[in-house]
């Protein structure tokens, strides 16, 4: 684990830097989450999107649900079952054509990987087979038909033919990140219904696949003293006092000291949908904190984000002046925000009200979806352009009113366009066709420079865009990049953006 003073920056401070200074005109990044499906490779070792292991027993049908043999710490097979194998797609995305066709797959222990559908074995050494990667839509599947129990197979990487000792990061990603003020690493952390309590549960370094358990802290801090781009964690729900301050120290002490951390309790506990949302809101009951389901669920939230504030700032000591105690609300509900901003404790540890203030989201609608499925890319950019300088700024205004009567700045946690099919209207393919067509529009690039424009006027600062790169499909297109070989409207205009400092 390197010390706090050994970080190696890749972008020195520059004039650009010196300009979002001045005009607080701040842009973050939500980075999208790790998967085996995921279109855009963050690591060196591409095994770290691997999913998990699926047990298949003879020539009985593919299953996800077969129950796994008794397994190692790091989640590697100790056994294979008589006449079955354990399979995992080490890669999926058809993306991976912008990665090389030879490929070594390296590993530890005793045993056999054979390879599948869009993997092609060649060779084998010790340790070491040698791949191809055919480039097509199958995923690229390891199985695993032998192992030893006393040394079995793990530490799976895949890395360019013959090159184990890469760089943590694919220097595609890490360009990506230029002029990123923060990084927010919400889905990095698979937070949204998360189920670390304890230290102990967290993802290490080592262990197999991320595509559902998260990023070691880490990476995350590496990846921050690299772009020199401030952390905004958001802590588990469940999480222990212990995991809090735990998570704190080995912030502290391996972060460049220069970076301040955003802190956040989770990921809009204001939100129904969650889990995190549920747990708020029996706590919040069970404590008396109000008669009200709701105002008891976002009471709660408040009472626990203090709660874990205060930890990180106990943690820092003289250093707490660089932690940002975040409080977040619903955008659309300024209500949820001066609940939250006026319960007790707060105001001695908030320094940000972040919303996410999206636009174009209520055309997804289930009662919409029929109506604006039929309309044209014209018709439907009419309606997103008059949002965003009607509704959409009104709701800013108000929401920066509310931060300033609390003398807090107003972060953006999420925010841009949301155009998705909603409660059902995801599967009406019209609907879709037409978002994913909006999206590819030239005129979307022009829609976030405006609403941005809103939102740095109205007094906003930091806006942590979401996110980095998927692809689209019925449930939303919310990268800002599909891949790493094309440009997009939206990441176009980000780019304008950062390079103007408006």
């Amino acid at each position: 684990m390197a010390g706090a003073g050994t970080f190696t920056p890749l972008f020195m401070a520059s004039a650009t830097s010196a300009a979002e200074a001045r005009t607080g005109k701040r842009l973050a990044l939500n980075l999208t989450g790790m998967s085996y499906w995921a279109t855009e490779y963050v690591f060196s070792n591409l095994a770290h999107n691997a999913s998990r292991w699926r047990l298949q027993v003879g020539n009985d049908p593919f299953t996800w649900n077969a129950p796994l043999p008794p397994m190692t710490p790091d989640g590697y097979p100790r056994e294979i079952p008589p006449h079955s194998h354990l399979e995992s797609f080490l890669i999926f995305s058809p993306e991976r054509r912008v990665l090389p066709v030879q490929l070594s797959v390296f590993y530890d222990g005793r045993g056999k990987l054979h390879y599948a559908e869009g993997a092609e074995f060649e060779s084998r050494a010790a340790g070491r087979d040698d791949v191809r990667n055919l480039r097509n839509d199958a995923p690229f599947t390891a199985r695993l038909k032998e192992t030893d129990h006393a040394d079995p197979i793990r530490n799976i990487r895949i890395h360019v033919r013959g090159q184990l000792n890469e760089p943590t990061f694919r220097k595609p990603f890490l360009q990506r990140l230029k002029g990123m003020s923060a990084l927010r690493f919400m889905d990095w952390m698979a937070t949204n219904d998360s189920t670390v309590i304890h230290w102990k549960d967290r993802q290490t370094r080592g262990q197999f696949g991320r595509s559902e358990r998260g990023v070691p802290l880490e990476d995350m801090i590496e990846l921050c003293n690299q772009v020199r781009s401030e952390p905004w964690f958001t802590m588990p729900h469940l999480c222990s006092n212990e995991f809090v301050a735990r998570f704190a120290e080995q912030v502290k002490q391996d972060l460049d000291p220069d970076l301040a951390v955003h802190v956040e309790y989770s990921n809009e506990v204001w939100n129904t949908m969650f889990g995190q949302a549920d747990h708020a809101r029996e706590h919040g009951l069970s404590l008396g904190l109000s008669d009200s389901d709701y105002e008891a669920q976002l009471l709660y939230y408040a009472q626990r984000t203090t709660e874990v504030l205060s930890i990180w700032e106990n943690v820092f000591a003289a250093d707490r002046q660089r932690i940002i105690g975040v409080y977040a609300a619903q955008a659309a509900n300024a209500w949820t925000s001066t609940t939250i901003l006026s319960w007790k404790g707060v105001a001695q540890h908030a320094d940000v009200l972040a919303i996410a203030p999206y636009f174009g989201g209520s055309l997804g609608s289930p009662e919409r979806a029929d109506e604006v499925a039929k309309w044209s890319l014209d018709r439907l950019f009419l309606e997103l352009e008059r949002e965003v300088e009607a509704e959409n700024k009104s709701m800013i205004q108000e929401q920066a009113a509310v931060a300033r009567q609390y003398g807090l700045k107003l972060h953006a946690y999420e925010g841009g366009q949301h155009l998705v099919g909603q409660t059902g209207a995801e599967n009406n393919e019209k609907l879709t066709a037409l978002f994913i067509a909006a999206n590819r529009d030239r005129r979307m690039g022009g829609l976030y420079r405006r609403h941005l424009e809103n939102w740095w006027g109205a007094g906003g600062e930091l806006y942590a865009l979401f996110s980095s790169m998927s692809s689209p499909d019925k449930w939303g297109s919310w990268g800002l990049l599909e891949n790493e070989t094309a440009s997009h409207p939206k990441w176009q205009a980000v780019q304008d953006m950062l390079t103007a400092r408006y």
